[in-house]
C-alpha cells in the first residue's frame, strides 16, 4: 500500500471521528459541569456532583473516542501491536455503554444490574492510596452474556440464526483476540518479527502487509463507536441535541441511512 493511499485513508477516519468528537462535546455541555474535588488527603481532580447513566454513557465514550483517536496515529507509524491493545479497551467501553443502555423492552429503565453497576462506577472516586482501588464491577464475561443473548433473539425473530457461533461467542472472541496483545501472548508478539534479513519490529511495521491490516480493524472499530453512539441518542433522548447543530445533524441521518 503506497504512503499516499495510507494517507488518504486515515485523513477519512479522522473525520469520521470527528462527528463522535462534536457529540461527546454537545452531550459534555449539555450536562452540569463537573465539580473540583479535593479529598482532604493527597487526591484532587474534577468529578461529577450528581452523576447518572448520562454522565456514564459520556465517560465511557470519550476514552472510546480518545482511543480511536490515539489509534489513528498509531497508524501513521504502524505500530499494529499498540493497536490491538486500544482495540481492546475501545470494545469494552463501548460494550459497558450497551450494556447499561439494554433496558428489556426498550422502556429505558436501567436494569437492576446496570444501575449498580452505574452507581459501583461513580462510587470508586477516591484516588489517595491502594486501598482506594476498587474491582471492577461486573465482569466482562457477563456483559457478553447478556448483549450476546439480546442480538441472537434479534437475529431469531428477523430469521437470522447464527449458523456457527452465537453473539456472546463472537463478543468473546473479539475481546479475547485483542486481549492476547494486552498481554503479550507467544504467537502475538512473533508477529513483530519478519523482513529481510529477518528482525523485531520496535519501532512500527509501516510498509509491511500490517498497514493495510491496521486500517481496515480501525475502520471497523469507528464503525463500532459510531453505532454505539447513535444508540445513546436514542436511548438517553438526545435527539434535541442532534437537531440543534448541522453538522450533527447530517451525521445522525447518514447514519440512519447506512443502517437501512
Amino acid at each position: 500500500m503506497s504512503d499516499t493511499k495510507i494517507a488518504a485513508q486515515l485523513e477519512t477516519l479522522r473525520s469520521r471521528v470527528e462527528p463522535l468528537e462534536k457529540l461527546l462535546h454537545a452531550l459534555a455541555e449539555r450536562l452540569p459541569q463537573p465539580l473540583w474535588y479535593h479529598s482532604g488527603k493527597e487526591h484532587f481532580g474534577f468529578r461529577y456532583g450528581k452523576p447518572d447513566e448520562r454522565h456514564f454513557c459520556l465517560l465511557k465514550a470519550v476514552r472510546a473516542v480518545s482511543a480511536l483517536n490515539a489509534a489513528i496515529e498509531l497508524a501513521s507509524r504502524g505500530y499494529a501491536q499498540e493497536i490491538f491493545v486500544l482495540m481492546r479497551t475501545i470494545f469494552e467501553y463501548i460494550s459497558h455503554i450497551e450494556f447499561v443502555l439494554s433496558a428489556p423492552g426498550g422502556t429505558g429503565e436501567l436494569t437492576t444490574a446496570a444501575a449498580k453497576y452505574v452507581q459501583e462506577f461513580f462510587d470508586d472516586y477516591a484516588r489517595n492510596d491502594v486501598k482506594d482501588f476498587k474491582r471492577a464491577g461486573i465482569k466482562q464475561g457477563t456483559v457478553h452474556k447478556q448483549l450476546g443473548a439480546e442480538l441472537d433473539k434479534w437475529a431469531h425473530e428477523s430469521g437470522r440464526d447464527p449458523a456457527i457461533e452465537t453473539a456472546e461467542q463472537m463478543y468473546s472472541n473479539v475481546y479475547l483476540t485483542c486481549c492476547n496483545y494486552v498481554h503479550g501472548k507467544y504467537p502475538e508478539i512473533m508477529d513483530l518479527y519478519g523482513g529481510k534479513p529477518g528482525h523485531f519490529h520496535l519501532r512500527g511495521m509501516s510498509c509491511t502487509p500490517k498497514d493495510a491490516e491496521n486500517l481496515a480493524f480501525i475502520e471497523a472499530a469507528v464503525d463500532t463507536v459510531t453505532n454505539t453512539l447513535v444508540q445513546m441518542i436514542s436511548r438517553l433522548k438526545l435527539h434535541g441535541l442532534v437537531d440543534s447543530d448541522p453538522v450533527l445533524s447530517t451525521w445522525f441521518r447518514s447514519t440512519l441511512d447506512l443502517d437501512v
